[in-house]
């Protein structure tokens, strides 16, 4: 039906309604932080996040599938890749691209998809599901831990300061070429807001105080003075020293974030009909950032990863940054991954582009900013004496703000559900950790072998070729290389694993996805388990790595844009049927491709097999049987009957599902339009 039809016209009611529920963090724009003037300019130089062709996107998705199947799964899921390029793939592609070309340039495709479909759409509860920690270096000699939640607290405040004042460098690439600040001003001062359906995220304009726990009791620590400048160290201490002593039995409600989410939208909903709920709701929700005053003092490096990765909920907040400061000085970092990335946060010591927070020095605090992208222009405090001359004037320190809740016997009926339902979520997780020094930096130089970021861990052994290095090399090998080994040999096959890869170098980028099985991989594993691998064998699997890489970080991955096209198909059920053989073009679309001199890919051509593996009547158009017991994702639009959509299968060992239909599809659909384009941008933009 054409968009300007009643029956179009219903089309996108329906679609809008089913998106009500998912809207994005900039529905609450009118609070969210804005970048300082001083980077418009940089923020105008970065490029728009590009959409591969359909043809690359569809050929690096069967090359990622490839080394996962057998020859027999691979030809079906050759023919399911190439009656997709002949149907509706090219419709899906050219609404995707009309509809990124009706978006502002400060914008991308993928923006509102991934805040739905990876952050904000989950229903579980966010710790261990979503929430990453980071572990920060410990202190060059012991600190009290109060001590060193002042250094902490102060280090993030210089940062936010830098940021509003356009003090920050603006981050740069290794070459100079400028690196997207969208996310900068979200990293500190934004919460997760629970809903039904789909969350939302609040960002504060200016966010001037600490949310603090200590034994389920809340308080609000101011963090700047009157004139908005930060408070030092010093000052910082002397308000935490004046926290009160914990009640008995305080009221906990932090433990309701560690909740699935629609329980906790439910619950938020009842505790936020108190006036002063709803007041110290918000405080914590506007602060610039959480510090949770920890009792525990973790005896080794997993206990500390599984205490900040999911301890005692009754003293987490996990719809925000934490800062988790435990009783012998040792701290962590646990944040809400919705509105920030590992790349973009500048607190974390992980990227070079940025500042970071190394607690070494006895107040737990370096300079204001480190590395490149991190550092400020002007008065930077050293111990209190500006850059200038001269002391600045001590800042009296501030009480804390005592954050009083009101919770009902229902209410505490919920929050007792939530911390056990965190109990149960945190016993089920395995978790462990290694420290592997065998192998570094200048091991790899001196054989050849570039790492490229990837983190060097105990693999396996093997005997190098003579002429290659005249010597054993043991035990070596790479993280991604040790996931799929283990794998393999638990469980006799090989998985598709995931690697974020940043794509900051575009406006709104985020990340794309990097699958690490290549073939190469897996003809170093085989090698492995058969005992005659060398350094060449690990060379061509990095060189793979590498190369993958290379290719997302450009914007050339096929992860998003296959993500994208499943979102289309929800946005618009009754119009596009991905896997039917219904094209969402006219019938000439595959003749009118070829007559813009965009052929038919060469890597839809049937492998080399036994003739009973090529699938020619596929190649025709015939969708293949469906695999019993895969899994599927289903829509329904009005007047068409549900249709099925399957994902590439995961492991060698399950049957590849196809992409066949559950029922019959209407012949033909008319060509996307323009004006449809341009709703579905104003529904991203909303």
């Amino acid at each position: 039906s054409e968009p300007g039809s009643e029956e179009g016209t219903g089309m996108l009611q329906r679609a809008a309604a089913a998106a009500a529920p998912k809207r994005w963090w900039l529905a609450n724009s009118g609070s969210a932080p804005l970048l300082a003037p001083a980077y418009a300019a940089h923020q105008r130089s970065v490029p728009r996040l590009p959409i591969p062709p359909l043809g690359e996107t569809l050929e690096r998705y069967l090359r990622a599938a490839q080394p996962l199947q057998t020859l027999e799964e691979h030809a079906i899921t050759r023919a399911a890749v190439a009656q997709f390029f002949d149907t509706d793939g090219p419709g899906l592609q050219r609404l995707l691209e009309e509809a990124d070309a009706a978006l502002p340039h400060d914008s991308s495709y993928l923006e509102s998809l991934w805040y739905r479909l990876a952050y904000l759409g989950p229903r579980s509860p966010v710790p261990i599901h979503a929430n990453p920690c980071f572990t920060l270096a410990p202190p060059s000699r012991h600190t009290p831990p109060l001590e060193r939640a002042a250094g902490l607290l102060a280090k993030a405040a210089q940062w936010a300061h830098a940021l509003r004042t356009g003090t920050l460098t603006a981050p740069t690439a290794k070459g100079g070429s400028p690196l997207c600040m969208a996310l900068l001003p979200a990293v500190l001062g934004t919460a997760r807001i629970p809903r039904q359906g789909c969350d939302v995220l609040h960002s504060a304009s200016a966010p001037d105080a600490a949310a603090v726990c200590r034994r389920g009791e809340w308080y609000s620590v101011p963090l700047f003075d009157a004139t908005g400048a930060p408070l030092p160290p010093a000052t910082l201490l002397d308000s935490l020293k004046q926290l009160p002593p914990a009640a008995a039995h305080a009221p906990a409600v932090g433990a309701l974030t560690a909740w699935r989410r629609d329980e906790w939208a439910e619950a938020r909903a009842a505790l936020s009909s108190s006036p002063q709920n709803e007041s110290s709701l918000k405080a914590i929700d506007e602060a610039l950032l959480v510090l949770s005053l920890d009792d525990s003092a973790p005896a080794s490096p997993t206990e500390l990863a599984r205490t900040s990765l999911c301890g005692d909920a009754t003293a987490r907040w996990y719809d925000k940054l934490q800062l988790l400061v435990f009783a012998d000085g040792q701290a962590a970092i646990n944040f809400e991954h919705a509105p920030q990335d590992r790349d973009l946060s500048p607190y974390l010591p992980i990227s070079p582009h940025v500042s970071q927070l190394r607690a070494r020095a006895a107040g737990g605090l370096p300079r204001v900013a480190l590395g490149r992208g991190g550092r400020t222009r002007g008065g930077r405090t050293r111990g209190g004496r500006t850059r200038g001359g001269g002391r600045r004037p001590a800042a009296r320190a501030a009480p804390p703000r005592r954050l009083r809740f009101d919770v009902s016997p229902e209410l505490g009926a919920k929050v007792e559900a939530a911390r056990a339902c965190a109990a149960a979520e945190a016993a089920a997780l395995d978790l462990d950790t290694a420290t592997v020094r065998s192998v570094s930096a200048s091991w790899a130089k001196g054989r050849g072998v570039s790492l490229d970021g990837w983190v060097v861990a105990a693999l396996s052994s093997w005997r190098a070729e003579p002429a290659e290095s005249g010597r054993d090399v043991a035990r070596v090998g790479v993280v991604q290389l040790s996931f799929q080994l283990a794998h393999r040999r638990l469980t006799g096959g090989l998985s598709s694993t995931y690697e974020a890869c940043s794509t900051q170098s575009f406006s709104h980028g985020r990340t794309e996805v990097i699958r690490p099985v290549t073939r190469e991989s897996a003809a170093l594993l085989q090698r492995l388990e058969e005992g005659d691998a060398d350094a060449a064998a690990l060379r061509a699997a990095l060189d793979a790595q590498r190369r993958l890489v290379a290719d997302c970080q450009r914007g050339k991955g096929h992860g998003r844009g296959t993500a994208s096209f499943l979102d289309l198909s929800w946005t618009f059920p009754g119009r596009l049927a991905i896997g039917t053989g219904t094209s969402v073009t006219s019938s000439r679309s595959s003749s009118r491709r070829r007559r813009r001199g965009c052929p038919r890919p060469a890597c839809f051509a049937t492998p080399a097999g036994p003739p009973s593996l090529r699938p020619s009547s596929q190649l025709r158009g015939c969708a293949p049987p469906r695999s019993a017991g895969s899994h599927s994702a289903r829509w329904r639009g009005k007047g068409s009957a549900s249709a099925t959509c399957s994902p590439p299968t995961a492991s060698r060992s399950a049957p590849l599902p196809s992409a066949a239909a559950a029922h019959p599809a209407p012949q033909t659909s008319p060509r996307p339009s323009m004006r449809l384009a341009r709703r579905f941008a104003a529904r991203l933009r909303r």
